[in-house]
């Protein structure tokens, strides 16, 4: 794996990466404890969590299109440039007395329309710059960088929101988005130009959507991941609410249980990319979400910030296994020339529950059922779509 950061090109992407991660972490993190501080409402902090969620919807399959289009290191510039205004607007609409949530909500979308529109070009760009043979590498490199932060996001991020306050924080995402712009303007990538036209769009579209729906395995995999992600964020959305009103957790008790949860999915980079070579990538998928969908249940049977940490752990784990594996999946079987729009059908699909599962799990609270509902109902939606495809055509890749 260390050697491909001997390739320069793959050595400015991962620091671009892990500067947006970064940038992505503060933000997200700080947004729902001002919006909890001010409103005391769970139903908004879920609801911003899954709102964020909507462009995916919305601007993937755009995103997709650009990628195909034009030249993919000078996307990711922009992206992140557009993140770093947005961020600073954010910083400056959480102050406004009264908080005007529209206001907030508005901002929340514009930060987050930036990685789908960036996101495929991201992807596609990764099997330009590295060999097939090390595409796995790559990927868990990726993956570890991102779990690394699941690790050290909270417990920094944590300390920082606590000392300086959740609206200092949020500058220094600002930051981190304009450091990650200028590490992808520094890679030189394939150049590409394409004149936008509507009707043009509109068949570069059609194109990705019907490759997807013709190809069973890849399908079936997004299909998976829509219902996986349904059950998840019904919790997750919910998490810092869980956490800090539900069972009175402590900043610090909270932001250790979070680091922990990233514990597994950090083991998940180097040990995936051993695992992965061996087995088919359907028997992966299936059996590592009904697993996670098992462990969600276990969440209902502790109130120990160190044993949910164990088990959030275990999940995340799970979690950054099927991720790395359908990704290489994808970049393996789908041509270069379509991976930019391929990449964006199946995120927009994979994403669009979401805000759905966000949604509902907010509104189970806000009707007075609780948490211990919401990770049941999560866990047994997670489970049942692992079983689903290890029936599907994924499960018989």
């Amino acid at each position: 794996m260390l050697k491909l950061f001997k390739n320069q090109q793959f050595s400015l992407l991962t620091v671009s990466f892990l500067s947006s991660s970064i940038a992505n972490w503060i933000y997200k993190l700080a947004l729902p404890i001002i919006i909890l501080d001010k409103t005391g409402s769970a139903f908004h902090a879920a609801g911003i969590f899954g709102f964020s969620f909507v462009p995916w919807i919305l601007f993937s399959i755009f995103g997709g299109v650009i990628a195909d289009s034009f030249t993919k290191s000078r996307t990711l510039f922009f992206g992140n440039m557009a993140s770093a205004v947005a961020a600073i607007l954010l910083t400056v609409g959480t102050q406004m007395q009264p908080v005007n949530l529209y206001v907030i909500y508005g901002i929340v979308f514009m930060i987050s329309s930036a990685d789908p529109l960036i996101h495929p070009s991201f992807q596609s760009l990764i099997p330009d710059i590295v060999s097939n043979e090390e595409l796995v590498s790559a990927n868990s490199i990726i993956q570890t960088i991102e779990n690394t932060l699941s690790v050290v996001g909270p417990l920094v991020g944590g300390g920082v929101v606590t000392i300086l306050g959740g609206y200092n924080t949020l500058w220094f995402s600002g930051a981190f988005f304009l450091i990650a712009g200028i590490m992808a303007w520094m890679i030189h990538s394939h150049e590409e130009k394409k004149a936008f036209k509507f009707f043009e769009i509109w068949q570069d579209t059609l194109i990705g959507m019907k490759y997807v729906f013709n190809q069973k395995v890849i399908l079936s995999g997004s299909l998976m991941f829509f219902f996986a992600n349904l059950g998840t964020n019904m919790f997750e959305a919910n998490y810092m609410y869980f956490m800090t009103q539900d069972l009175k957790f402590s900043v610090a008790e909270t932001t250790i249980t979070m680091a922990m949860s990233g514990i597994g999915a950090l083991l998940a980079g180097p040990i995936g990319s051993k695992i992965i070579p061996l087995f088919k990538a359907g028997k992966i998928l299936s059996f590592s979400t009904v697993g996670a969908g098992g462990l969600i249940l276990l969440l209902n049977l502790t109130t120990n910030y160190i044993l949910l940490g164990v088990i959030l752990s275990c999940i995340s784990f799970l979690g950054t296994i099927n991720v790395i594996t359908y990704f290489t999946l994808r970049q393996q079987t789908v041509p270069s020339n379509l991976l930019g729009r391929v990449v964006a059908v199946t995120r927009m699909m994979s994403f669009a529950s979401i805000p759905v599962g966000a949604f509902i799990g907010g509104k189970l609270l806000a009707a007075g059922l609780g948490m211990t509902v919401v990770i049941f109902l999560a866990g047994i939606i997670r489970m049942l779509t692992g079983i689903g495809a290890a029936f599907s055509q994924l499960g018989r890749e």
